[in-house]
């Protein structure tokens, strides 16, 4: 078996090493001659195929307009002039059926000469449009903001549901085109004209006229906004294909040479995974093995879809930080011994109240997430001694009561939603009574007050500082506490309760300890996760984010028994970087499916359910 593993292992790495050789030698060919030639072949190619496909349509057009001019002129009726453009229309097209040129040993020169200077010159126009347009649009931006702001205001007085984030719209009616713009497309007007010229020498059915309506095809085919190699070989080989280069084959390895290196790293990956497959299980485990390679295979496909890689990877990051406080309240339940804490949405409850009681008195910014905070994990405190109590008579049945607890709170506080005694406008429905749904979060609250302090942007990567700073902070008091005497004592009882009680320590009491930290961490999280998410969500969207932070930490390495903070950190990662870059990479490979959504679901429950099985339903102690 382990030649079986060496012999695939070193085929891997020799053909991720090929790919990756025979990539590094040819990507820099893109901005070569090489390159250069391809690149004008295929435009040359486009341009004949636009002119091709649009010269019959342009003369259709204009044996219509002749044939309209005729029947107005001679006095036709209606029926007249629908008859006569059919049949100018029949006869144009049964003229050009079948019609096609050979350029095989025609001279392009010309040709060649004057697209690249029409090409040229439509970039030159762009380029300028552009820049006009942004400067036009920055002039008129504190105007829109201002509209916007006062739309926004006015919605709120109404009690109306109003978005986190207002999208600003610039109304771009006014604007016109600047002189240096009119200058550069009365010089691409000419460039064309010179091009039009040559095409007739190569192309017999052009005229002037048919060349004046295809301008804007011939346009649309020959401009594009991106300018590098793969993207023009794309745009122009999906549109005539490449039938017309020499060596399609290394036209083909130079387009996608950076594909074939991101292949060629995961082969080379795999190869190392064959190999030291024992050695790795054997550390890390099965599940966050498997979680680790598919979260590598997602980066992989996302560079090969040319997916925003950093723009994704960023956006895990802010995931990650938004959800690790809700998967840090499974540590204190697992080390105290009443395991998973699946009847976290008590705590999330609690946390909820705190941040509605905000909104409700109306105190902004950090002000406003200090008491969200401070409330919610008062309410939490209690709720937690009382969810405590409840579990020290029930021990060694505490999964099946946690769950059942959890449901029960969710289902109980939906009816609470309805008759809570709050007043704001944000909150309640604008009819009729109860609280909404979702909850929106602006800059008059605490919409995002984690994520936007010290952040900064790398790139397409944005760092959440004050977010990683907070998961970081909540993760090292945790830490400490769990080196405390307390916490110590808590650990012992977790491990087996019995030995612990021989020992002198009060079983209960350090339960009771870790079910309310870990029902107050519970109650930080859920502020944690909506002033990132920009929403607070009541009634049953609480009911499963138990089971998203048990997976979470499961997929780390933790046991139904044992857990630490490392596993919280690279747990959370894994299984928010899988969800974020699982949904574009399946959109992009089954569009307009689900397979993301089943994805998660499979995840998510598939790795709780290893974990009780490996646990073997022993009660600990």
């Amino acid at each position: 078996m382990k030649n079986w593993k060496r012999i695939v292992a070193a085929l891997l790495l020799v053909v991720g090493i090929v790919l990756i050789v025979m990539s590094v030698v040819n990507m820099p060919k893109r901005n070569s001659e090489t390159g250069t030639a391809i690149i004008e072949k295929l435009r040359v190619r486009s341009l004949l195929s636009a002119v091709g496909d649009g010269v019959v349509e342009s003369y259709v057009d204009i044996a219509k307009k002749n044939a309209t001019e005729e029947v107005k002129a001679a006095g036709g009726s209606l029926s007249d002039l629908r008859k006569a453009i059919k049949e100018a229309e029949e006869k144009v097209r049964s003229e050009f059926t079948g019609d096609t040129t050979d350029y095989t040993g025609k001279d392009m020169t010309g040709v060649y000469a004057s697209l690249a200077e029409y090409d040229a010159s439509l970039a030159s126009y762009a380029d300028e449009k552009a820049l006009a347009e942004k400067k036009y649009y920055d002039a008129h931006l504190a105007e829109a903001e201002a509209l916007a702001e006062q739309k926004r205001e006015e919605a709120i007085a109404k009690g109306e549901d109003v978005p986190a984030e207002e999208t600003v719209f610039v109304d771009m009616s006014g604007f016109t085109p600047t002189e240096k713009m009119l200058s550069l497309r009365a010089t691409a007007d000419e460039k064309y004209k010179l091009l039009g010229a040559e095409l007739m020498k190569v192309e017999p059915q052009l005229t002037e006229n048919a060349l004046e309506t295809l301008q804007k095809t011939v346009d649309s085919v020959l401009y594009q906004e991106q300018r590098d190699f793969a993207s023009l070989y794309d745009a122009y080989a999906s549109y005539a294909g490449t039938d017309v280069l020499d060596d399609q084959r290394q036209a083909f390895i130079i387009r996608y040479a950076d594909d074939f290196i991101t292949f060629g790293v995961g082969f080379i990956i795999l190869a190392f995974a064959i190999y030291f497959y024992d050695a790795i299980v054997k550390a890390l485990g099965v599940p966050r093995f498997i979680i680790g390679l598919f979260f590598i295979l997602l980066c992989l496909s996302a560079l090969v879809l040319d997916l925003n890689l950093s723009a994704l990877l960023s956006n895990t990051v802010v995931r990650m930080g938004m959800n690790s406080v809700m998967v840090l309240a499974m540590v204190p339940g697992i080390q105290c011994g009443i395991s998973l804490n699946l009847g976290l949405p008590i705590g999330l409850v609690a946390g909820l109240l705190g941040g509605l009681m905000a909104i409700e008195y109306e105190i902004p910014g950090i002000a406003g997430f200090l008491f969200a905070l401070a409330s919610g994990m008062i309410i939490a405190a209690i709720a937690g001694y009382l969810y405590a109590m409840l579990l020290n008579r029930l021990k060694g049945s505490e999964m099946s009561v946690t769950t059942y607890v959890g449901f029960s709170v969710v289902s109980l506080m939906s009816i609470a939603w309805l008759m809570l005694p709050f007043k704001s406008l944000k909150l309640r429905w604008p009819l009729g009574t109860g609280l909404r749904n979702t909850i929106g979060l602006d800059k008059s609250n605490f919409w995002r007050i984690l994520d936007r302090f010290l952040a900064f942007k790398i790139g397409d990567f944005m760092v959440p500082t004050g977010l990683l700073l907070f998961m970081a902070f909540a993760c090292l008091m945790v830490w400490l506490f769990s080196r405390s005497k307390t916490g110590v004592a808590m650990q012992a009882v977790g491990n087996n309760r019995r030995f612990a009680q021989a020992t002198g320590i009060n079983v209960n009491k350090m339960r009771t300890i870790g079910t309310v930290l870990s029902t107050v961490l519970g109650a930080v999280g859920i502020l944690v996760y909506s002033q990132s998410y920009g929403f607070m969500q009541l009634y049953t969207a609480p009911r499963q984010m138990g089971f998203v932070a048990a997976s979470a930490i499961l997929i780390g390495g933790a046991s139904t028994s044992r857990t630490k903070i490392s596993h919280v950190i690279i747990g959370t990662f894994l299984f928010q970087g899988v969800l974020t870059l699982g949904m574009p990479v399946a959109n992009e490979l089954v569009p307009g499916s689900t397979i993301s959504e089943t994805m998660r679901i499979l995840i998510s429950n598939g790795i709780i359910l290893y974990a009780l099985t490996k646990s073997g339903g022993d009660t600990r102690g």
